[in-house]
């Protein structure tokens, strides 16, 4: 393994949790059809894909979708508006692990795709990101995971070796970009990948002294 020094997290779902089918389910279930409709048109819409990219801006995706469906125009107002209020949450466990990092001496980066006002309110309700050394996200660059290019951005503007660097995320496919840099890479979808990583960052530690005290 090599020396690490550097963990890059992503943001959904491996620290803040977000899972809008639990929200329809719990909102819309009673109407299925609805429920469908929502996620199809808004969450797994081109203009929320855009949104992360920050090549639309809010109110000409919201107008582009309510055109679609004038019907819901309060529905996908909400959503498209107000998200960030009701749609994440904090993941208890990831945060704990991110403070151990951080205490253990490991930089600390996010790679992110969001949009911008969600990324903004965001970073404004949870604190836990004045822990991180530096951040890229989406919306900024144009740019999104799992392209090179948003990688790139990030190894460039913070001078980080990819083969010091381990990353976690959800989306295997972000993984499988990172492992093409020669970081270490971590699928995370559940606590235990945390802990797997909390002991091989350990490890890590400890042959990095053995390795220092082997030079004097």
């Amino acid at each position: 393994m090599n020396k690490i020094r550097n963990i890059i997290f992503d943001i959904g779902n491996v620290l803040i949790r977000f899972d809008p089918t639990e929200w329809l389910v719990n909102h819309y279930g009673q109407d299925p059809e609805l429920m469908k409709l929502l996620y199809n048109e808004v969450f797994s819409s081109e203009e929320w894909k855009l949104l992360d990219h920050g090549k639309m801006s809010e109110v000409e995706a919201a107008s582009r979708i309510i055109t679609r469906i004038p019907e819901y125009q309060k529905e996908v107002e909400r959503i498209i508006y107000h998200w960030e209020n009701f749609l994440i949450s904090e993941m208890p466990v990831s945060l704990y692990f991110l403070r151990k990092f951080k205490e253990m001496g490991y930089n600390l980066y996010a790679l992110s795709n969001y949009p911008e006002r969600g990324f903004e309110n965001t970073i404004r309700y949870y604190p836990f990101f004045d822990l991180f050394d530096g951040k890229i996200v989406s919306y900024e660059h144009q740019e999104m995971k799992p392209q090179r290019k948003i990688y790139e951005i990030l190894l460039e503007k913070y001078q980080l070796d990819p083969k010091e660097c381990v990353f976690i995320d959800d989306t295997l496919a972000n993984i499988h970009t990172a492992l093409e840099f020669g970081m270490e890479g971590v699928h995370f979808f559940h606590n235990n990948h945390m802990m797997d990583l909390y002991l091989m960052l350990e490890e890590n530690l400890q042959h990095m002294k053995d390795s220092d005290a082997s030079l004097l």
